[in-house]
């Protein structure tokens, strides 16, 4: 299917142009449809939902990007203001860590997590306590509600290490507690007690009719019956955005169709629209060198599995279907010293990283009564050592197949440990780099969550909106249009569409501050 709504006999003049059908673009698109306007929504890829969809392969559904999202309540209002939100049901996602030699919930409500990490480490008891106390605090000052999720944090914001290191012993706890995981703690203290509270206030969340269902949703919103206001081309890849004399004109396409509007919003990322879609000379160049060095968060390699549940032992999702594990503590100094610039990285050493691996869109018991399980492994990659092997959109050199598929079945070598019988029960397996992230999702750099989470990169107290562009009629929507991803993936996407559509609406006017993060002259700690 390579359109939805109208068809190609309407005017090519338009009230808003969209440009990507991710979740923040078909969410901005739905409220201005809902407003009156005339809308069209161009996408390159031949599905909707950018990386929140999903694909297929020999049977098997895997996902492209988030496994799950928070903040369900919010997704879920957003729907039913479109019209689109009946009967809609989330299942909770819960995580676990099996690393350092323990097996512990990651995602309990605060005082279950204080008695969870106290027992395996009684010396940091005191010091659990207190870090859960922390961050109640912080999350309590994030929380002012509804009608502007994203508030300010008046908390003196310190580096997530500083913080931990003068407060818990054990290395291990400072790693799990700072990251989630198993990493030493790289954000501030005020996003590392946002994750906290998606991990385990707002929980992690799958919608029972699955993710493709889900975003489906948002085409009906943009694509109402009858009203014949709304349309959605695919395979409809933009080139440009046109822009005189700091105002936009509309878009031109890859094939050179012209398409007029006066109001544009953006779901590519912003080095996409920057950099690569509006002409240097267009762009005020403070702004063209903020985007150009401001940093991304990292990408991930994922292998893809549909597995045969009767010859694999899938207990290990028994308590949760999200699993984070490595498997020994000496694996920690040989990821640390994983060198990216190498040709090639040693797929052994590769798999001794942190693993993130998941019972994609199921639980145990339903896997475990079925022939069939969808299972998901992620690890952190470098973008730059996958780059050589790209050509073009979608297009690689030689080597590129095998080389992934040597990473991929090391990493499987290793999951057999926690998944006894896995090699030998995968029926279909599908390798993605961070090169795929980035053609799949428009993602500059495959980057999976936006601008960088890194302390150095971002010491705010508060995320701020980015909706705004110094072009007028331009505005952006994604992951990317706040300075930080406070709300998770998914609702921070469609709560940016909501807010472009209101600038549009609105006739908000070019913005002249740049709140790129990294730009501002960053504050000392008290």
């Amino acid at each position: 299917m390579k359109s939805y709504g109208m068809g190609p006999n309407m005017s090519e003049a338009w009230d808003a142009i969209v440009v990507g059908a991710g979740m923040g673009g078909l969410t901005a698109a739905a409220h201005l449809v809902k407003a009156g306007l005339r809308v069209l929504v161009l996408e390159r890829n031949p599905h909707i939902g950018g990386t929140a969809y999903v694909y297929h392969r020999k049977g098997f559904t895997f996902p492209m990007g988030p496994l799950g999202f928070s903040h369900p309540g919010l997704v879920q209002n957003t729907l039913k203001d479109l019209g689109v939100g009946e009967d809609l049901k989330f299942s909770r996602v819960h995580y676990r860590i099996r690393a350092f030699g323990l097996d512990l919930s990651l995602s309990l409500p605060f005082p279950d997590m204080v008695k969870e990490l106290s027992k395996p480490f009684p010396r940091d008891a005191e010091g659990v306590k207190h870090f859960f106390e922390d961050m109640n605090e912080l999350i309590s000052i994030q929380a002012i509600p509804d009608s502007n999720p994203i508030q300010s944090m008046a908390y003196p914001n310190v580096s997530a290490v500083e913080y931990l290191y003068a407060r818990i012993k054990d290395w291990r706890l400072r790693r799990i507690l700072g990251s989630i995981g198993t990493r030493e703690p790289y954000s501030g203290l005020p996003l590392l007690a946002a994750m906290w509270n998606l991990m385990s206030h707002e929980g992690i969340w799958f919608p029972e009719e699955e993710m493709q269902s889900f975003c489906e949703r948002l085409v009906r919103a943009v694509v109402r019956n009858n009203e014949n206001s709304g349309e959605i081309r695919l395979n409809k890849e933009v080139a440009k955005i046109r822009v005189d004399q700091g105002k936009v004109l509309g878009v031109i396409l890859k094939d050179g169709t012209q398409l007029d509007s006066s109001s544009v919003i953006s779901n590519a990322d912003y080095k996409t629209v920057f950099l690569k879609l509006m002409e240097p000379k267009t762009i005020p160049p403070d702004w063209y060198d903020a985007v150009s060095s401001a940093r991304q968060t990292g990408s991930v390699f994922q292998v893809c599995l549909g597995v045969d549940a009767g010859k694999a032992d899938l207990s290990a999702f028994e308590k949760a279907s999200r699993l984070i594990y490595r498997r020994s503590a000496r694996s920690i100094q040989e990821r640390e010293s994983l060198d990216w610039t190498a040709r090639e990285i040693d797929p052994d050493a590769l798999a001794c990283q942190e693993l993130e691996v998941s019972l994609w869109g199921k639980d145990w018991e339903m896997a475990s009564s079925e022939e069939r399980a969808p299972i998901v492994i992620r690890t952190e990659a470098e973008y730059n050592h996958f780059a050589k092997y790209r050509l073009g959109w979608r297009q690689r050199s030689s080597g590129y197949e095998g080389y992934k598929t040597r990473l991929a079945r090391a990493l499987i070598r290793e999951i057999d440990h926690l998944i006894p019988g896995l090699e030998k029960a995968i029926f279909v397996m599908d390798v993605a780099t961070p090169l795929t992230f980035e053609d799949q999702g428009g993602r500059s750099g495959g980057a999976v969550a936006g601008w960088s989470w890194d302390y150095e990169d971002f010491r705010d107290d508060q995320p701020k909106e980015l909706i705004g562009t110094p072009i007028k009629g331009l505005y952006m929507a994604g992951y990317q249009a706040f300075s930080a991803l406070f709300m998770g993936g998914v609702p921070t996407a469609m709560e940016s569409g909501k807010r472009a559509a209101k600038a549009v609406l609105q006739g908000m006017g070019p913005v002249e501050k740049i709140l790129v993060p990294g730009v501002e002259p960053k504050r000392k700690n008290p």
